[in-house]
């Protein structure tokens, strides 16, 4: 009997110190969200690529993304606007994830995206991990 509420103490001494450990949201994520479209937007793909996780670069170039922001773009037509449909937050082991589900509205045509976006517990802001288009007239796919 005294191990096991001692293995409870435990267990909520550590989850406490987990809590405590991750550092608050300096930054609104919808925030972020629409810096990021508003670079798409103005066309300034190197600022948005600036805006993703090193890792996202660890197997795909800076530049293979830029051209791919481009091209989307330029089959895509220019953005004209977007409505955010829905955000999920998720907790992981490392921090928390933000999902944005976003109906883009292009000169040519319409587009499903996602844009995810990663805070470590370590950090106060986020940084975008993944970014995917899925539109009708789309040929060219994100750079893996």
């Amino acid at each position: 009997m005294l191990k096991k509420i001692f293995t409870g103490i435990v267990i909520c001494v550590a989850g406490f110190l987990l809590i405590a450990c991750e550092k608050p949201l300096q930054v609104d994520p919808k925030e972020i969200a629409s810096k990021y479209y508003l670079f798409l937007k103005n066309k300034d793909f190197e600022a948005a690529s600036k805006m993703f996780d090193e890792g996202m670069f660890r197997t795909v170039p800076r530049e293979a993304w830029v051209d791919f922001l481009s091209r989307a773009q330029d089959e895509l037509g220019d953005l004209t606007g977007i409505r955010v449909k829905n955000v999920e937050t998720n907790t992981v082991r490392t921090g928390r994830i933000f999902i944005f589900d976003v109906a883009a509205n292009y000169e040519n045509s319409n587009a499903a995206e996602t844009l995810t976006m990663f805070q470590s517990l370590s950090a106060t802001d986020l940084s975008v991990i993944d970014y995917d288009i899925k539109a009708k007239d789309l040929k060219i796919t994100p750079p893996n």
